[in-house]
């Protein structure tokens, strides 16, 4: 999965536009909306014979947890999340759900679990599941999607039902020891602060330390991406000089000239808890808490 993808994944989810509600003058469009989408909800349950199963929460939440799991971690900020989900909204007038997004019913979404990536309800619901765990997670607009149709899906302030399973909650080690796993790497030639430096082939030239101009070829991606986000086939630089992230500068001088390598680390050692995000085209290039992966080629180095 590419950035651009990951933000759509996250986008698909995201509140957008959301007002509540009751404490809000009576020429708001919201106003009221919270209790009427709480009837709604009430509605729905009855007419579907579950309003003995759920579990309501002080947000407005309705909610059913099926599944045992006594080893499966929860979710925990900072975490990927991966997980498969469908969204629908309550019908008013029929009481029933009508489907909306169903894209990945089957298919894993990918997300970093950070406050504010998703709709305020399914951020709650998340933290209510372990890893195996599927909840169905009932919520007025004040917590889910506002005034946002989904693209004229759904009409205005739905209270609409996210039918969720936690497939797994991932630190960044776990995802660098599973993309190791993955892509079959030998053992790394290095590790020093948490940079793993996987040598593929192995040059005869002279070795790079810091302060040395440096010619490198790169491409540059997350550990789940199909697409770098960045690649040069020359870039020039003087490694370790802080003009480049942490990770890619200082893993520079782990090498040698001829060599062909992999470097994978995580976030701290990257773009951190803020990502990298392009205000022209609208998304993450880097989402925050990303751990990356860069191939390098090194050409020359100049002591």
């Amino acid at each position: 999965m590419n950035s651009k993808l990951l933000s759509t994944v996250i986008a698909l989810l995201i509140v957008a536009g959301l007002t509540s509600c009751l404490n809000k003058d009576l020429t708001d469009p919201s106003a009221g909306q919270a209790a009427l989408n709480d009837q709604q909800i009430k509605d729905y349950l009855t007419a579907n014979q579950l309003q003995d199963k759920v579990t309501a929460s002080a947000s407005g939440l309705y909610y059913i947890i099926t599944g045992s799991s006594v080893t499966g971690r929860s979710a925990i900020g900072g975490d990927e999340l991966e997980f498969t989900y469908k969204l629908s909204y309550i019908d008013a007038i029929t009481k029933q759900a009508v489907l909306v997004d169903s894209a990945n019913a089957t298919k894993s979404a990918y997300i970093p679990f950070l406050p504010g990536v998703v709709v305020q309800g399914l951020e709650e619901g998340f933290l209510l599941l372990k890893e195996g765990q599927s909840g169905r997670f009932f919520m007025p607009s004040s917590i889910g999607f506002g005034n946002d149709t989904r693209s004229n899906k759904m009409p205005e302030y739905s209270a609409v039902i996210f039918d969720v399973t936690l497939k797994r909650s991932r630190t960044e080690k776990e995802q660098m020891d599973d993309y190791a796993a993955i892509k079959n790497l030998p053992a790394p030639i290095d590790t020093a602060n948490s940079i793993r430096v996987y040598r593929t082939t192995a040059g005869t030239g002279s070795t790079i330390a810091a302060g040395n101009t440096v010619t490198v070829a790169y491409t540059a991606n997350s550990l789940r991406g199909t697409t770098p986000f960045d690649k040069s086939d020359s870039l020039t630089f003087v490694a370790g000089s802080g003009q480049y992230i942490e990770g890619f500068s200082t893993g520079i001088t782990r090498l040698k000239v001829g060599d062909k390598a992999l470097l994978v680390f995580p976030s701290v050692r990257g773009y951190g808890v803020q990502g990298s995000y392009d205000q022209s085209k609208g998304y993450y290039v880097v989402p925050p808490y990303t751990p990356l992966a860069f191939e390098i080629t090194v050409k020359s180095v100049k002591k």
